[in-house]
């Protein structure tokens, strides 16, 4: 028992490092400007309405942080992160990546409002954006390293576990979106 507690502290700390590794990473091009990114903004529901404006802030603050320039915004409203296909400005947003190519990173609250598909499904909109270059930034996870083994697994667990979270609790919101549950006061 006691080899399998030291296996499991010893691999927490590795994920730790992995995942200090990925945060670290810098953000500025190699001439030292401000990186050009995109700002990815979902809510699930039109009962969230407070909710766009939470993400863009907290987005605008990571912006500051990390020595970002946003180009534009793409929002999608009222639409379930599990239907791509009903997420005109996400879709949008892939297209522009292949064809504008004029930004190099999605920024967003939280790994599940840039999608809350499958690991299967979530390749077909990752790989689009791995091929020109554009890296998924969020306020939650930090940087999401798709070129990285580990940076990799790790996102598959994560969105694997945020798919399954969304089918079986498709109105919950974090940052506030309903205060009573919040308070422990379900309505």
């Amino acid at each position: 028992a006691r080899t399998s507690v030291r296996h499991a502290v010893a691999s927490t700390q590795s994920c730790r490092r992995v995942v200090s590794n990925i945060l670290s990473k810098g953000t500025e091009s190699v001439s030292g400007k401000l990186k050009p990114a995109v700002g990815y903004i979902r809510m699930s529901t039109d009962k969230q309405e407070d909710s766009t404006a939470q993400q863009k802030a907290e987005i605008e603050k990571l912006v500051q942080r990390l020595g970002y320039r946003i180009l534009r915004w793409y929002e999608d409203h009222g639409i379930s992160g599990a239907k791509t296909n009903k997420r005109p400005e996400f879709r949008t947003m892939i297209r522009d990546a292949e064809q504008r190519g004029d930004f190099k990173a999605i920024l967003c609250w939280d790994q599940d409002r840039f999608g809350r598909f499958d690991s299967i499904e979530a390749g077909e909109w990752i790989s689009p954006l791995r091929r020109v270059g554009v890296e998924l930034v969020t306020v939650c996870q930090g940087r999401i390293d798709w070129d990285d083994f580990a940076g990799r697994l790790i996102y598959q667990i994560t969105q694997e576990g945020k798919h399954r979270s969304g089918s079986l609790l498709p109105c919950g919101g974090r940052r506030g979106i309903d205060p009573g549950m919040a308070r422990g006061n379900p309505t």
